[in-house]
């Protein structure tokens, strides 16, 4: 395959990034362009930087289905400073067949001298320049001058001139109260929502965004830094499908709305609060506390944290709230009555697909993510009939009662007319 590799920091996305991965596989017939932001960005490591779940977020709901311009979390593989070399070597050890394109801009044509071992790179890639100087002259001269130097490995890449950049919006941002037009409309109201760059959060009260703040650092200390990831991935993908769906109903400025928001964050946050226990010790806690479940969750160790992590949201964390109780409870299959509670939904879909996640279900994860955005019911359904196929794929059976949540997902969906 021919594979564009687009690095950066996306703080934030934006549409000059899209248009820029477009022309790319367009011009150079690409089969697809994979956008790969930095986990530690070299020329950033002394810059504040958006944290890592807002710029996935935000790439993820900025980019189309179906073009062939997906998310790549290559670099959030490995600890320590994203350096391209080490990426570019990396994808050619694991695809060796691949031709490798890597998509820089004009000002990075200027710096690659100066860059981490500038030979590895030119030597395992074709790199494609995005053009955005008026001065024709000096640009060609430089890339002469660059070719020269490493052996011919750069090619100009023409793309429509867009008047946007990463650090006009985050300058903006904070003054505008209508979309702004270099973003993609789903990244702009997933930073009004939660009040990125300095802007007032639409959908959530700050004193919710501290309470996470809280929650997340008192998390930290029992449970893996990937797991932590995941944990803010399911917490903020959540609450911005919640957002979404109250928004579609006009009611996301009502003052409970806000708190449904706040409630659906937190509980994707400690969803996976008991993974810290062993499956022995888990079993044990649950026995403890004389949790009653079918014989058939019991034999399947691997979603025991769910019922485990309802009980410990409440003893360690202070949750008292039934609704994001049960979200945490049942977040690994969901359950029969989950149509009727929004929220058990919207976590339920998230641990799936949230931005950290890098399987490849059927159908692929922006297909669940676009669709779940649009449909709550639809997503889950999604998501069940992906996890069954899955299981069914390698040979491993699951509680019966997976099949009868699925058959009701679509039920609901043939009332819709959706089925």
């Amino acid at each position: 395959m021919k594979v564009g590799i687009f690095g950066g920091t996306f703080d934030p996305f934006h549409l000059g990034h899209l248009a820029i991965a477009r022309a790319a596989k367009q011009q150079f017939g690409l089969d697809m362009v994979r956008i790969m932001p930095a986990r530690i960005p070299p020329h950033k490591q002394t810059k504040a930087v958006t944290e890592d779940v807002h710029r996935l977020m935000m790439i993820s709901l900025a980019l189309p289905v179906g073009e062939g311009i997906e998310l790549d979390l290559t670099e959030f593989e490995r600890e320590g400073v994203s350096y391209t070399s080490d990426t570019l070597t990396l994808l050619h050890e694991r695809h060796p067949d691949d031709t490798l394109y890597y998509i820089i801009g004009e000002d990075s044509l200027r710096d690659f001298v100066t860059w981490h071992e500038p030979k590895t790179i030119a030597s395992l890639a074709t790199i494609l320049v995005a053009v955005r100087s008026t001065d024709e002259a000096h640009f060609q001269e430089l890339l002469a001058k660059r070719n020269e130097e490493f052996g011919g490995a750069f090619r100009a890449l023409s793309v429509p001139f867009t008047d946007v950049s990463s650090t006009q919006i985050r300058e903006t941002i904070q003054k505008r109260k209508d979309p702004h037009p270099g973003l993609a409309a789903g990244t702009d109201a997933y930073i009004h929502r939660f009040g990125l760059y300095g802007c007032e959060p639409t959908a959530i009260r700050k004193e919710g965004l501290k309470r996470y703040r809280e929650l997340s650092e008192k998390l930290a200390g029992t449970i893996s830094a990937h797991r932590l990831n995941h944990s803010k991935g399911v917490a903020f993908h959540a609450a911005n499908m919640m957002a979404e769906w109250l928004s579609k109903e006009g009611r996301l400025q009502e003052p409970e709305s806000k708190t449904l928001v706040r409630k659906t964050l937190l509980a994707g946050l400690l969803h996976d609060c008991a993974k810290n226990m062993s499956e022995e010790e888990t079993e044990a806690y649950l026995r403890k506390h004389r949790v009653k479940l079918r014989d058939a969750v019991w034999a399947i160790k691997g979603i025991l944290h769910g019922p485990a992590g309802r009980i410990l949201a409440r003893e360690r964390y202070g949750i008292r709230d039934a609704e994001m109780l049960r979200a945490i409870g049942n977040h690994c299959n969901g359950s029969m009555e989950m149509c009727e509670h929004p929220m058990e939904l919207a976590v339920f879909i998230a641990d799936f697909s949230e931005p950290f996640r890098d399987h490849i279900p059927t159908p692929p994860l922006p297909v669940i993510r676009e669709t779940a955005l649009r449909d709550g019911i639809a997503g889950a359904e999604m998501v069940t009939g992906a996890t069954l196929f899955f299981l069914e794929s390698i040979g491993i059976s699951t509680d019966e009662e997976v099949y009868r949540i699925y058959d009701r997902l679509k039920k609901e969906m043939k009332k819709k007319g959706k089925g």
